[in-house]
């Protein structure tokens, strides 16, 4: 598997996460922040992962919560992975956080699509491996989504090695250093299997969230 390569975003994806409907014109100036922005991100993120496939029974102990549970049922393995995009686009975020709002708030979201992007590219490469051998991959599932638990994030690192393959590290609250980076378990069985995304009723974030605010769901972007 080869580190994706992120070469543009998605211009829909970026209004809707903006909140911009996608019919509205934009001004010139909004237009060009948002394209200024998209090339800062793109020039600064460089993408770096991990991944081990383990036994299902070997990582039971960090299987926490009935959603993990549900996607790995009847699987006999999982893929672990981390993904980030690493600390040249951290540094970025910080700087502009500190001295220009705007761009700040633009960067930071065109920067979660980004390494949306680049998990979801990582995924298609390992769903092609696993289909190669006959077998099939789930859809990947975080800490933090449902009822999996956010503090799952330090063993799942440490599974991987990850401070010392890409650099990824926690702080002492389980947030991921650098930020725009993902961890995940995706499950290989020898059967298709459905989908599983977690219950909004569980999300620590179910509070501040602007997706449910609108009436749909993060995993929809």
């Amino acid at each position: 598997m080869i580190p994706p390569v992120l070469s543009s975003l998605n211009r829909e994806k970026i209004l809707r996460a903006l909140q911009i409907p996608a019919q509205n014109p934009l001004s010139d100036q909004l237009n060009e922040q948002i394209s200024r922005c998209e090339e800062e991100v793109l020039r600064c993120a460089l993408v770096r992962f991990t991944i081990r496939i383990r036994p299902v029974e070997e990582i039971r102990p960090i299987l926490l919560g009935n959603d993990i549970l549900r996607l790995l049922d009847g699987c006999q393995e999982a893929v672990l992975m981390a993904l980030t995009l690493g600390t040249a686009l951290e540094k970025l975020l910080m700087r502009e956080e500190v001295t220009n709002m705007s761009d700040a708030y633009v960067l930071d979201i065109l920067a979660s699509l980004a390494v949306e992007e680049a998990a979801d590219d990582l995924e298609r490469q390992i769903k092609e491996k696993v289909r190669s051998e006959g077998k099939y991959l789930t859809n990947r599932y975080s800490p933090g989504y449902g009822d999996f638990p956010i503090e799952v994030q330090r063993q799942l690192l440490d599974y991987l090695n990850a401070g010392r393959a890409i650099g990824l590290t926690l702080t002492p609250t389980n947030l991921m250093v650098p930020r725009k980076s993902i961890t995940a378990v995706l499950g290989i069985s020898s059967v298709p299997k459905p989908d599983i995304y977690g219950n909004c009723i569980h999300c620590p974030l179910q509070t501040k969230c602007t997706w449910a605010e609108r009436g749909e769901r993060c995993y929809q972007s």
